[in-house]
């Protein structure tokens, strides 16, 4: 096994479309895509839905992980894929386009969208085999992707389509070790300039950056 992904761009591309109608139940779909894609069978799989945990019902919160492992071959990657906004399902969605990236005064989702990924991350099966954590989502869910890609550190690689930027001061609100960064910077987290907060934001999550594009 090289270094890697097992999903091509095009295929993550594929199945963060259909992430839309929901990734609960779609095996065979799945199974369908991947091997119209390689021409080969999928390593054995397991899908978790926010929907099956009772995540994101109030926020509007929708995402997925699919985990693939196979350790004959070497394979333990999991890839979270986060849904867009959709305001005919769901209001929740225009509600934090609004407050939480444009303000950064709502984290309903991002808070939902850890929530996800920290029991998504209890449910993986123990492997020797290093865990390799994927991420993709479009327009507010590239947005959600990248901040919680920022905010756990322990992503490889994040791909935003079309999505949302990142919100500073939400960030700063959520993630404690970079507002202590911060304040040992300015000595308080209060009334800085988000012009300020983004120049430290690109030093102390230099690392982070390097696995993230935007498409």
């Amino acid at each position: 096994m090289s270094g890697k992904p097992i999903l091509s761009d095009s295929l993550r591309n594929k199945l963060t479309q259909l992430e839309y109608k929901g990734l609960s139940g779609k095996e065979k779909e799945i199974k369908r895509i991947y091997k119209e894609s390689t021409g080969k069978e999928p390593p054995q799989f397991e899908i978790y839905s926010s929907d099956d945990m009772g995540i994101g019902k109030e926020s509007g919160f929708d995402g997925a992980a699919i985990h693939f492992h196979d350790k004959k071959h070497n394979i333990n990657e999991v890839y979270y894929i986060f849904r867009g906004t959709e305001p005919s399902k769901d209001f929740g969605d225009v509600i934090y386009d609004a407050l939480g990236i444009g303000a950064g005064e709502d984290q309903a989702q991002i808070k939902d969208a850890t929530r996800m990924y920290e029991k998504v991350e209890k449910q993986l099966k123990n492997s020797k085999i290093k865990t390799k954590r994927y991420g993709d989502g479009h327009s507010l869910g590239g947005h959600l992707i990248v901040t919680l890609g920022l905010l756990t550190k322990n992503f490889v690689d994040i791909r935003g389509i079309n999505d949302a930027p990142v919100n500073i001061k939400q960030l700063q609100r959520l993630d404690f070790d970079f507002a202590s960064y911060v304040k040992d910077k300015y000595g308080t987290n209060d009334g800085i300039s988000s012009k300020k907060l983004i120049e430290l934001a690109n030093t102390y999550y230099q690392k982070q950056k390097a696995t993230i594009s935007h498409t």
